[in-house]
């Protein structure tokens, strides 16, 4: 649909109550809409937005450019709960012949040997640390939420930084650990409300606020910078 200067994918689907506008990495833009809601309806809506959209566009797509892109060679910093650890590269010494990726003196050391696996291991890394954080992050806001979760686990989500399953089992990307605490905190507070209320409606939103009233500018913060979140 083409809402002034913006060309707008519509994909429509009947669990969506409202208008909720996505825009990718790449700065196009797609707008989940209700399976019956009308053209017209859409198109008032999102020229209503325009502006809006195109400013984020604009944002989106120089983020996007700043992009960056890390080798796996001595000196290139990568974050892990939103600190930047330089890269060391070394030969198998110590406690390195054991475990191949580790943070020493506020350093991620990797052993040599591994260097041809380097984004696996790091990828290794998060997980493994990553999981009992995010447990323990759970475990303080399921109290507050009311929802506690079957299983947790961290793996790879495509696009999605977060999910949960009608099981009940609540999944994290490992490149949340990358992120800042207060950033996985937000996620961990988004998806155990998804256990109470599925949808993004009023009422998920504001039990989302009620735990955590600053959740929009993390929320914002994924939006305009999750794409640095990389290897």
């Amino acid at each position: 649909m083409q809402v002034g200067s913006l060309d707008i994918e519509i994909r429509r689907s009947a669990r969506k109550k409202t208008i909720t506008v996505n825009i990718e990495p790449d700065g196009s833009v797609n707008a989940m809409v209700p399976q019956d809601c009308s053209n017209e309806v859409i198109f008032k809506e999102l020229s209503a937005r325009e502006y809006n959209i195109c400013q984020h566009v604009a944002k989106r797509k120089a983020v996007t450019r700043a992009q960056i892109n890390r080798s796996f060679v001595n000196g290139q910093a990568f974050l892990f709960m939103g600190k930047s650890y330089n890269l060391q590269i070394v030969n198998s010494v110590g406690t390195l012949r054991a475990t191949p990726l580790q943070i020493i003196d506020d350093r991620f050391v990797l052993n040599a040997k591994h260097l041809p696996t380097a984004r696996e291991q790091f990828i290794k890394f998060y997980k493994k640390q990553g999981l009992p954080y995010l447990q323990e992050r759970v475990s303080h806001f399921s109290k507050l939420v009311g929802r506690e979760p079957t299983n947790i686990s961290v793996r790879e989500l495509g696009a999605h930084w977060a999910s949960c399953t009608p099981k009940k089992n609540v999944n994290f990307h490992w490149k949340c650990l990358m992120a800042k605490p207060e950033i996985i905190d937000y996620l961990v507070v988004h998806e155990l409300t998804h256990l109470k209320y599925p949808q993004h409606s009023r009422q998920f939103w504001d039990a989302v606020f009620s735990v955590m009233p600053n959740y929009k500018e993390c929320e914002d913060w994924l939006h305009d910078y999750g794409v640095t979140l990389n290897l």
